[in-house]
């Protein structure tokens, strides 16, 4: 019997991306396809992944597997149908694909091995080269994770790559394999009756101790991890010994699950009764969940705060109760404990989660258990997606707009078109619910492929909850009206009848006032802050009365560029060309030691410069604002208030969305200051205000979703407002007070947006009127970079003309707008075309070539 192995190694084969093994007699029995094997190539035994088995081999000369990795197939049928799929439609290599799907501690990782070729180290190199030569001829070969180990902050990369050019060194890359186990702890039970003790504990010292061991275990019906009885008892792990020595206990391993959501306590609540639109939705819905497949996916528009998550819930129940799984898909880790709340207090126990910050043996654990049928429901990101469902029956997509569903490295899969698939592969319905839809899916619901089901009204509460809180504040009335008073026409449901005076029972009120404050006016009127008089005055009565006010900005940092006011220095990247942006301290006098640039690109860091490097003026100031510099001024004008910033500066640890989310929504805090992270999913009714301090951060960039984005986000914010009985408002600050996109989301209209932005879409040729496919290549020589964009440009305009379409289907060849980034200076190409990926096909790409098929960011 024969094997055909995907490698999990970039390998390039004429006709088949599959290498041939024998299977050993041995093994024969054992081997299935989606097994992980190791087999030796070359001289090397690498990870593999078995596609196919034969009875016969399509070349003559083979070798043998090597072992078994993992004696259960790792990929079902339907995952590796979707890894082809996926190579074929991003013309993405298989292994990577293939490596999506993996199971955490699975996917092989690369290990590079730097091997001196001299005995000496030669005078006159760089200091990061000679440090790094000295040491590999003092210690011999080592990997790059040793090198960094010993030598610290290197840039290894450029380093090595210039030794190596050099002659110096040699660079030898292997795969491994990293194993992870499941978790097992050490377990005590109680071996033998009470009556037995004082015989076998003869001889023994301290007999107390033991005694106390005993007595512990006998009231435990169930056997004991050994760290629980320690700490119970005066006990160590000597007299757990002893007592194992003389047959008064049993030891052994048990394994426990790591699971992220152990610690946390939910109480089972009661699904609310829904509103009349709610209703509606919901039957259409249950008509396609019962539906046989194929069905089309749906697009649930609903105004924020309308009670998408509720119809959420119940459809996964639909599914639950069927014996089916759920998956829920999230676009940002700060929504994740909020979400994972709500659907853990109505599936007790059945709930798993998926994201990046959870360990890899907490990842195993849920990707095991979701395999074997245990997790009825998952929460996770985009990753989610991969795991290996037996029975799936629903797949959510919240926020479903939200750019993040774009994966940043191969393949450049889109969440939206990888999940529409797997729900077509699997038999599952497809939900995708927003308040601002991207315009693809808006599109694809106005032709059909999709489903439109609407929410216009705002749920807010229950009647009996909203007259609860307004005897608690003490207002004579407040403002809501019945749900179904807007969502019927010419009716009312009435819950109970209206001479017992009970109020209906879903209640509603208008989506918050946007009043837009044309900021070129602010100065006119000498307003230098940042600060307009109405946010000004609209935070002033919020803080007087005891509210929250959210301050919306969407950048980091204190200060977006440092310059010098002599000569015009800026403060740069080295490596990006792009200003850095301070954070930390920031003030008018020299920097102090806690201010430092920091490239959002790249990473890379450096102090703050009191003197200009190139004229030698202290002149150096910093311009611009962040959150870090907003949080400072609120602070300022604000002397009394209590704030808190929620960015990835200071939510970059595990579990910090989750605490800077409670926090605030407990009251600790009466300003929060954020970046998009506070823009979905935010629900505290003491939110009055909403502060958009600059609507213009993305508004004229050279992109052409810029108006789409600005729309969204600043839609997404203002809903953050009014969400509870005191009501609320949003300021919105601006430079272009007249800008379509800024018009429509102060008026909350959804549908006039779209449809002049798809007229726009349309007329220029863009998405989702047409496919775009997105090119780029990189190089440390601009020169060479140019060239290589150039003659890819060339090919592409031949193939153009030998399918007969027009050259104007081309945009480019043209450095991209990051134009260096992490040292590498950057072309790229578009190509306009209804299949991209099938006129692309037939080219092969030099290395170092990026192929993004529908790109969601031409930056």
């Amino acid at each position: 019997m024969y094997a055909q192995v995907l490698v999990f190694q970039p390998i390039r084969l004429k006709d088949s991306p599959f290498l041939d093994y024998r299977v050993p007699e041995a093994q024969a029995s054992e081997i299935r396809v989606g097994q992980l094997v190791a087999v030796p190539l070359r001289t090397q035994t690498l990870p593999g992944l078995v596609m196919h088995l034969s009875p016969t081999s399509s070349v003559t000369e083979t070798r043998e597997i090597a072992s078994i990795l993992d004696p259960e197939p790792v990929l079902t049928d339907t995952m590796l149908r979707m890894a082809n799929w996926l190579s074929r439609e991003l013309l993405a290599p298989l292994h990577r694909c293939i490596q999506l799907m993996l199971p955490p501690g699975m996917n092989p990782q690369a290990i590079l091995h730097l091997v001196p070729r001299v005995r000496e180290v030669p005078a006159g190199l760089p200091r990061q080269a000679t440090a790094l030569l000295q040491l590999l001829v003092d210690r011999g070969p080592l990997t790059s994770t040793q090198v960094q180990s010993a030598l610290g902050r290197i840039d290894l990369r450029r380093t090595r790559q210039f030794l190596k050019r050099r002659g110096y060194i040699d660079v030898e890359r292997s795969l491994r394999l990293p194993r992870v186990a499941p978790k097992t702890v050490a377990i005590v039970s109680l071996a033998v009756p009470r009556e037995q003790w004082q015989a076998r504990l003869s001889g023994l010292k301290s007999t107390e101790v033991y005694l106390a061991v005993l007595d512990f275990l006998e009231e435990e019906e169930a056997p004991v991890e050994a760290s629980v009885v320690l700490a119970e008892t005066d006990a160590t792990a000597y007299h757990l010994g002893k007592l194992h020595e003389r047959g008064l206990v049993s030891m052994g391993r048990q394994e426990v699950v790591r699971d992220p959501l152990e610690e946390m306590v939910f109480t089972p609540d009661q699904p609310p009764r829904l509103t009349a639109g709610q209703l509606a939705v919901w039957e259409a819905l249950t008509a396609s969940l019962r539906a046989g497949a194929p069905r089309p996916p749906v697009l649930l528009l609903g105004v924020t705060g309308a009670g998408k998550t509720e119809l959420y819930l119940r459809a996964a129940a639909e599914v639950v109760n069927r014996e089916q799984q759920a998956l829920v898909l999230v676009p940002e880790i700060s929504l994740t404990p909020q979400t994972v709340h709500r659907f853990a207090v109505r599936f007790q126990g059945h709930v798993g989660l998926w994201h990046s910050e959870m360990s890899e043996g907490e990842r195993y654990d849920t990707w095991r258990r979701v395999r074997s049928g245990e997790i009825a429901v998952l929460v996770g990101a985009r990753s989610a997606l991969f795991a290996p469902f037996p029975a799936l029956g629903l797949i959510v997509m919240d926020e479903e707009e939200d750019s993040s569903y774009k994966n940043g490295t191969s393949p450049y899969y889109h969440t939206r078109e990888v999940a529409e698939r797997l729900a077509h592969q699997s038999g599952a319905l497809l939900i995708m619910g927003s308040a601002t839809p991207s315009l693809e899916a808006y599109a694809r619901a106005k032709a059909g492929r999709y489903r439109l089901l609407q929410l216009p009204a705002r749920i807010m509460s229950h009647a009996r909850r909203i007259a609860d809180w307004q005897q608690v504040l003490h207002l004579p009335r407040n403002r809501y009206q019945s749900v179904d008073e807007v969502d019927v026409p010419g009716g009312v449901l009435a819950e109970e009848p209206a001479s017992t005076g009970v109020a209906l029972e879903g209640v509603t009120i208008p989506l918050p006032p946007v009043e837009v404050v044309d900021m070129r006016a602010e100065l006119r009127a000498g307003n230098r802050s940042i600060f307009s008089r109405a946010l000004q005055a609209a935070v002033d009565r919020a803080m007087d009365q005891g509210e929250q006010v959210i301050l919306f900005l969407n950048r980091r940092g204190s200060a977006t560029y440092v310059f010098c006011r002599d000569c015009g220095w800026v403060a740069t990247c080295p490596r990006c060309n792009i200003p850095l942006t301070q954070h930390g301290a920031r003030g008018e006098a020299v920097p102090t030691k806690a201010e430092v640039l920091v490239c959002h690109r790249c990473g890379y860091q450096r102090a703050a410069v009191p003197r200009c490097p190139a004229c030698g003026s202290r002149r150096v100031r910093a311009f611009g604002l962040g959150t870090q510099g907003l949080a400072a001024q609120a602070a300022e004008r604000w002397p009394t208030a209590r704030l808190m910033r929620w960015d990835r500066d200071v939510a970059a640890s595990r579990g910090a969305h989750a605490t800077i989310m409670r926090a605030f929504a407990q009251g600790d805090a009466d300003i929060l200051v954020g970046t998009q992270m506070i823009a979905r999913g935010l629900d505290i009714p003491r939110v009055t205000v909403v502060g958009i301090v600059s609507a213009d951060t993305a508004l004229n960039l050279p992109d052409f979703r810029a108006a789409e984005r600005t729309f969204q986000t600043l839609a997404q914010v203002a809903g953050r407002a009014g969400r509870g009985i005191l009501g609320g408002q949003v300021v919105l600050q601006t430079y272009h007070p007249e800008h379509y996109a800024i018009q429509l989301a102060a008026a909350h209209d959804y549908g006039t947006f779209a449809e002049r932005e798809l007229a726009f879409r349309r007329r220029a040729g863009y998405p989702p009127a047409v496919r775009l496919a997105r090119l780029l290549t990189g190089h440390r020589d601009p020169a060479k970079a140019q060239r290589s964009a150039e003659l890819m440009a060339q090919r592409l305009r031949a193939l153009l003309a030998q399918r007969g379409l027009p050259s104007t289907d081309l945009i480019g060849p043209a450095p991209a707008f990051f134009a260096r980034v992490r040292g590498l200076y950057r072309w790229q190409i578009l190509l306009r075309s209804v299949a991209p990926a099938d006129l692309l096909r037939p080219l092969e790409f030099p290395p170092g070539w990026i192929v993004d098929i529908d790109p969601v960011n031409i930056l």
